[in-house]
């Protein structure tokens, strides 16, 4: 009850009270529920074979050969309240806030810098370059993984797991990538001269690095075929 000694029913609730088998016969208007069961024009909760109890009909009285003054013949029961909100569910939290939008371009964008530094340092000479492009490629190492399992979290929840070519073509090129940045990561962690070093297999580990380039660029690419079909 309200302060007023008002019951208060939502929409779903008020539904309830439709006047048929020996339930009482409410309508709402204007936010107010009324009791129209003992009068005539409702029997069985139905009013002049058109409308019926346990119904907000605002909108009706627009079309009926009366004004709301009507409403003063019967007792003012109650009032019609907000729809109670169910509580959200972790994986409904989980859906509404996207996480996989929201972190998606940091591994992309790390994966870009990182060759683009390695071969400004090949030009230059300036080992700064070859630095940053280590310390760049450390975030994306740490980055890639998480991004990638959110991907697969959003695939299994938002899109229940559908199996089509390019949900198949983001987990393999996901999967390559993570493998990539983290021999690459590891390679130069063990061997911090694997570049500087000008050796034959500087250039297979700058190949490696260059890598990144198309395969973000597939993933990014498959990505908005998904999103925007």
């Amino acid at each position: 009850m309200s302060e007023e000694g008002k019951i208060q029913l939502s929409r779903s609730k008020l539904k309830g009270f439709d006047g048929k088998e020996g339930r009482p016969a409410y309508i709402a208007y204007d936010g107010m529920v009324y009791d129209v069961s003992a009068s005539r024009m409702w029997r069985e909760g139905i009013h002049m074979g058109s409308h019926t109890a346990g119904m907000d009909l605002t909108a009706s009285l627009e079309n009926a050969p009366h004004g709301e003054d009507v409403f003063s013949r019967y007792p003012h029961v109650g009032v019609l309240v907000a729809e109670d909100q169910p509580r959200e569910t972790p994986l409904q939290t989980l859906k509404r806030l996207a996480p996989h939008p929201m972190i998606v371009h940091f591994p992309i964008a790390y994966s870009l810098i990182v060759p683009m530094l390695s071969f400004l340092y090949l030009i230059t000479g300036d080992v700064s370059f070859e630095s940053a492009s280590y310390y760049v490629m450390a975030v994306g190492f740490l980055v890639a993984p998480v991004c990638t399992l959110s991907g697969f979290m959003s695939w299994r929840i938002t899109y229940l797991g559908k199996k089509s070519g390019n949900f198949r073509t983001k987990i393999l090129f996901s999967t390559l990538l993570v493998a990539v940045i983290t021999i690459c990561f590891l390679w130069r962690f063990v061997d911090p001269s694997v570049l500087t070093s000008r050796t034959g297999l500087s250039y297979v580990y700058i190949a490696l690095q260059a890598s990144f380039i198309p395969i973000v660029s597939i993933l990014g690419h498959t990505g908005g075929k998904i999103v925007y079909p």
